[in-house]
């Protein structure tokens, strides 16, 4: 007759301390997974997106589909086209290597001008009802953008054609904003989510 075997204690102990090491190893994994491809909570920096944002508002930023860091091979990867809509807000990096958020004026492909104080895409005035009331849109200043030679950002001028793969993204706080009209349209690359919600 056999008698049945009993692992030693110290077994049990280790093959238990073993099971929560790997539950705790694949769940940080988990939540790295989600934080470089998919979710990122952010705080805003400054007041160049008010009244829609303040500083101090928190945002929630979707990244799936945009560019994320490989600074190991010293570029950006983007693994999808990202779904971008004019008015979103997204988060990009800026030629400081900061994270910003801004809106989307202008789209790959469209004509824009600004003029008189107003941004204008495709011959077409903007509807832009989140702007402070009396706000006006100064035109270009290519200085900043002069000082980056080897920037992957485009200079704008007061009209012109939007390139393929490039964004205008300029800040709600117009007068207080240095967005697109300064630093120049932003590659796709550059732009790494999309703000879902804020507060």
């Amino acid at each position: 007759m056999e008698t049945e075997r009993t692992e030693p204690n110290w077994w049990r102990k280790t093959k238990r301390y073993s099971k929560r090491m790997a539950f705790i190893f694949f769940f940080l994994a988990f939540l790295l997974f989600v934080r470089i491809f998919l979710f990122q909570i952010y705080s805003i920096q400054g007041n160049s997106m008010y009244p829609t944002l303040e500083h101090g508002s928190i945002v929630f930023v979707w990244k799936g589909g945009f560019a994320i860091s490989a600074k190991f091979f010293g570029t950006e990867l983007l693994y999808t086209e990202p779904n971008i809509n004019k008015l979103d807000l997204v988060l990009f990096v800026s030629q400081e290597d900061e994270l910003v958020v801004k809106r989307v004026i202008g789209v790959s492909g469209e004509f824009y001008s600004i003029e008189y104080g107003r941004v204008l895409i495709d011959s077409k005035e903007i509807v832009e009802n989140y702007l402070p009331k009396g706000s006006y849109t100064s035109e270009p200043n290519a200085s900043v953008f002069l000082n980056r030679h080897n920037s992957p950002f485009l200079a704008m001028d007061k009209q012109g054609r939007i390139p393929p793969g490039y964004y205008l993204l300029l800040g709600d706080n117009r007068e207080y904003s240095t967005d697109s009209r300064a630093f120049g349209l932003v590659p796709v690359e550059k732009i790494k989510g999309k703000v879902v919600f804020y507060f």
